[in-house]
């Protein structure tokens, strides 16, 4: 089903900023706000995934044992003195 709706340029905006922001298009990104709406409205849980979700599987975790050996990469990252920081001129 096809419906036209008319908005304000900046609710345009808003709408093209936050599907570009999450990878979709215009009309799969409205089609999911709108059900996620109704659905809150009527009180069912919103299936809704995490961004963050869309990194999975995207990064190499090395030797696959970093959960296992957190402590020492710490340890290895955070500087003694200036603490965790990337500038290790300092």
């Amino acid at each position: 089903m096809d419906i036209n709706i008319t908005v304000s340029e900046k609710t345009e905006r808003n709408i093209r900023e936050k599907a570009e922001e999450n990878g979709k298009e215009i009309k799969a990104f409205v089609e999911e706000f709108v059900e996620n709406s109704f659905a809150k409205g009527n009180g069912e849980k919103r299936e809704r995934k995490h961004n963050l979700l869309a990194f999975a599987g995207m990064f190499s975790g090395g030797d696959g044992n970093s959960s296992q050996n957190y402590k020492k990469i710490l340890r290895d990252e955070i500087d003694k003195v200036s603490g965790f920081t990337t500038d290790r001129e300092k």
